[in-house]
């Protein structure tokens, strides 16, 4: 009984630990990527957790949070790692407008959805992020950076994405507002309107 109220808490604390959550996941992710990751690569690829943990939550949520946390875990990405100040916070706002955006409401129909979506976003950040390096006078090897470790990356990112999907979905469930419709007298959907 007791463990049962320390999972599910009230009403009105929920709200607030899903928002405390939502920030915590972010800074861990953001220090585990900056930090851990680059010493204990996975395959010779330091997975993009931030990216991919606000890829999930924008496939699965239907307002505007995701890009916030995006835009929030870019910047803390940028300020953390050797890239100029702006390019990831830039980069995971566009890609979770451009990718997660469009799949909303799509893990009711198949929980797959998050990790396809994030093997996009995959496929488009690894070659933005080169070509924005670039264009800021940066001196790199489109082969090796980009063709020779895109499929590793692709696999990476897609197990990250696995992994993550039932943290960011219950951070997400505690933090949406549900609706109380009821049919037969059990609980139907969990999203207003």
């Amino acid at each position: 009984m007791i463990v049962a109220k320390i999972l599910q808490p009230r009403r009105g604390r929920r709200l607030w630990i899903g928002y405390i959550g939502s920030v915590l996941l972010v800074l861990i992710l953001g220090l585990l990527q900056t930090s851990v990751f680059p010493s204990f690569a996975i395959v010779g690829i330091r997975p993009a957790l931030v990216l991919m943990s606000a890829i999930t939550l924008a496939t699965i949520s239907d307002d505007a949070r995701a890009l916030y946390w995006g835009f929030a875990g870019g910047l803390l990405i940028d300020l953390l790692s050797t890239t100029p100040l702006g390019v990831n916070a830039l980069l995971f706002t566009l890609l979770v407008y451009i990718v997660g955006g469009k799949g909303r409401r799509f893990d009711r129909v198949n929980p797959m959805f998050p990790v396809l979506a994030g093997i996009a976003a995959t496929l488009l950040y690894y070659p933005a992020l080169i070509l924005a390096l670039q264009l800021l006078e940066f001196d790199i090897d489109w082969g090796r950076q980009v063709w020779n470790r895109l499929p590793r990356a692709v696999a990476v990112n897609a197990g990250a994405t696995m992994l993550l999907y039932p943290v960011v979905r219950r951070i997400e469930q505690w933090t949406y507002p549900h609706s109380r419709a009821r049919f037969l007298g059990r609980p139907v959907g969990g999203y207003p309107g």
